[in-house]
């Protein structure tokens, strides 16, 4: 099958923050968070980056078509790197905005110039590194309007990955006051829904708001994360054909999560996940959410 990846990480090093303190790269996979050192990546990642040539690499092997560059604060602001890679590799990459939201106003100038180059597209919140100086923002608080505003006006996506319950509710709202974005919940509504103490009918709420709104998607990465089980993953794939089951295969897209979920499975078997593990949902609607519904969002 066709294989298109909508959230994989690169950076030159890592150079973000973490519950208030500075992350950066060491070497052989791990990385200084404060004053302890953790493993972050395999020890492969011999100098504990992520370069696009890396990616390439494993996009080559696997048979990876195309895949759009997700940045995240807690990997640091690699915008420039990110359009440096997607001039190298037009043909097989696209690459996501990132700029500082609470920042208001400002922020949504500075999306907008990147916008106006033409090299990035989009725009990512990670709620926890996003809050993590200010964890009472909520998504829809008014001083962050703008840059949901600038998205608006430039028809830009945006990516959610949700940690708090609270997320759920601001999600819908975002999506019936701008229509005009498209807007995709990363790892099935990651921790909102499959984080320690968050209720069970939190995922069902998630899969409704994506029935829902012609304007919500679902990826598909990550989920063996949260329930710590080996391959063949298989309470991630029930969580992936209920999602299916209730809301078809139109609204959802594969996704690696690259290269951080190297740390739980080959980027084939990530790619099995769907395609030779979820049995009970039809070839062509896999293919639908293997590559075709990428396709048409990001790369048509």
């Amino acid at each position: 099958m066709k294989v298109i990846d909508i959230h994989a990480h690169i950076y030159e090093q890592v150079a973000g923050i973490t519950r208030g303190q500075p992350m950066r790269s060491t070497g052989l996979g791990r990385v200084a968070i404060g004053n302890r050192e953790v493993q972050f990546l395999p020890p492969s990642f011999e100098q504990s980056r992520s370069t696009a040539q890396m990616l390439i690499a494993y996009m080559d092997w696997c048979g990876i078509e195309k895949a759009v560059l997700m940045p995240n604060p807690y990997y640091g602001y690699h915008n420039y790197y990110f359009e440096e890679s997607v001039r190298r590799y037009p043909d097989r990459l696209k690459g996501v905005a990132l700029v500082d939201i609470m920042k208001g106003k400002s922020a949504a100038e500075e999306l907008a110039a990147i916008y106006d180059r033409g090299i990035l597209f989009g725009f990512k919140v990670e709620v926890d590194s996003t809050f993590q100086c200010a964890p009472g923002t909520r998504l829809t608080d008014p001083k962050l309007a703008p840059v949901w505003d600038c998205c608006s006006q430039y028809r830009q996506p945006v990516f959610i990955h949700m940690f708090r319950t609270e997320d759920i509710a601001d999600v819908k709202t975002l999506a019936r006051t701008w229509p005009g974005i498209r807007f995709i919940i990363c790892h099935m509504g990651a921790d909102a829904c499959f984080g320690k103490g968050m209720p069970e009918s939190s995922y069902r709420e998630v899969l409704d708001m994506v029935k829902e709104h012609s304007n919500v998607y679902i990826d598909t990465s990550t989920v063996p994360v949260y329930f710590h089980e080996e391959y063949p993953w298989p309470a991630s794939v029930e969580i992936i054909e209920t999602c299916y089951r209730h809301v078809g295969p139109e609204k959802m897209m594969w996704a690696s999560d690259y290269p951080g979920m190297l740390n739980h499975g080959t980027m084939r078997q990530l790619i099995n996940l769907v395609e030779t593990q979820c049995t009970h949902i039809p070839e062509s609607h896999r293919q639908l959410i293997l590559a075709d519904n990428a396709r048409e969002l990001f790369f048509a």
